[in-house]
C-alpha cells in the first residue's frame, strides 16, 4: 500500500508576521510624493507625447489616419496654400483617446507630424480635438 503524506501547513502567525515587517521597513522611509506645479520631475529622454504638425510638410497622404490604431486621427480640409499638399486636408488630433503609439510620426514620409516632450495640455473647452492649425502652434498659443 502507498502511503500518502499530506502537505505542511504553515503557521497563521508567520503571514501575519511577514507582512507587519514589510511594513514596518516601509514605515521610517522618506515619502517620494513631488509637490507638482512647483516641483517637476526629470522626464526620461525618450518620453513623448504631444503632437505637433508642420503644416508647409505635410502632403496630405492620409497615412496617419490610417495607421491609427484607435481612429485618433482624421483629416480634415482646410483653406490653405501648400504647393506640397493639393488636396488641402490635413491631420485633426483628438488627445482623449489618443494612446501615444508613435505610428502616426514613423509613417510619415515628410516627417511632418511628430511628438515632443510637451504634455501639459490643459484646455478651457470641452473638446480635447486639436485642429491641425492648433497641432502647429506651442501649447500657450492654444491656451489663448
Amino acid at each position: 500500500m502507498i502511503e500518502v503524506k499530506e502537505p505542511r501547513r504553515p503557521i497563521p502567525i508567520i503571514g501575519s508576521l511577514k507582512g507587519m515587517l514589510i511594513v514596518g521597513k516601509h514605515l521610517f522611509r522618506k515619502p517620494v510624493t513631488v509637490q507638482y506645479p512647483e516641483v517637476r520631475q526629470e522626464l526620461p529622454k525618450r518620453f513623448r507625447f504631444r503632437i505637433f504638425l508642420n503644416l508647409d510638410e505635410c502632403v496630405g497622404c492620409t497615412l496617419c489616419e490610417q495607421v491609427c490604431p484607435n481612429g485618433s486621427i482624421h483629416m480634415q480640409s482646410v483653406e490653405r496654400e501648400n504647393p506640397r499638399n493639393k488636396r488641402k486636408i490635413y491631420p485633426d488630433v483628438n488627445f482623449g483617446t489618443c494612446t501615444v503609439c508613435r505610428n502616426c510620426e514613423e509613417i510619415c514620409p515628410t516627417d511632418a507630424i511628430y511628438l515632443t516632450h510637451v504634455f501639459e495640455t490643459s484646455r478651457t473647452r470641452n473638446s480635447f480635438t486639436y485642429s491641425p492649425e492648433e497641432l502647429a502652434m506651442n501649447e500657450d498659443e492654444v491656451k489663448k
